[in-house]
């Protein structure tokens, strides 16, 4: 399981990325794996300027530690999202193609469907992207059940 370089132009929707991030709070850069649904979403300040948001479902603390431990759980909400598919399987990266996405990125329905497994694991996220572009990007591998994994690489 080796991560993979990416680039933060080619990043979209259904890429599970890793970066490193300092928020407002913490006191030090973290690594963050995150499932994408927004890669570069405008926000309209009180000020009226504009700055981007890369928003989406948190699946690691630190690049190793899942926030949604129960493996089935992961695969029934990343299966709800849309289809599993395979980016690359020596190094089990993955990618899940989501069912409404517009130009900008996941659309408001598919946050309506999923908002009760959104709450219940806290894994919903927005992040700088100004800030999150200043450290490099990777397609990061995750873990999944075994079974699940076969049945992915077998269609």
């Amino acid at each position: 399981m080796a991560k993979k370089i990416y680039n933060w132009s080619k990043v979209s929707a259904g890429d599970i990325i890793s970066f490193r991030y300092k928020g407002k709070t913490s006191e030090r850069e973290e690594i963050h794996t995150l499932l994408v649904f927004n890669p570069r979403l405008p926000i309209k300040r009180k000020d009226d300027s504009t700055n981007f948001h890369l928003v989406g479902l948190k699946l690691e603390q630190q690049g190793t530690i899942p926030v949604i431990r129960n493996k089935p759980v992961l695969v029934q909400l990343l299966e709800s999202l849309g289809d599993v598919e395979v980016v690359n399987e020596e190094d089990e990266i993955y990618r899940v193609i989501i069912k409404d996405v517009g130009n900008r990125g996941v659309k408001p329905a598919v946050y309506n469907r999923l908002k009760r497994d959104i709450n219940r694991y806290g894994v919903y996220r927005t992040y700088d992207y100004d800030l999150a572009r200043k450290s490099q990007v990777f397609l990061e591998p995750i873990e999944l059940p075994i079974d699940f994994k076969r049945k992915l690489v077998e269609d």
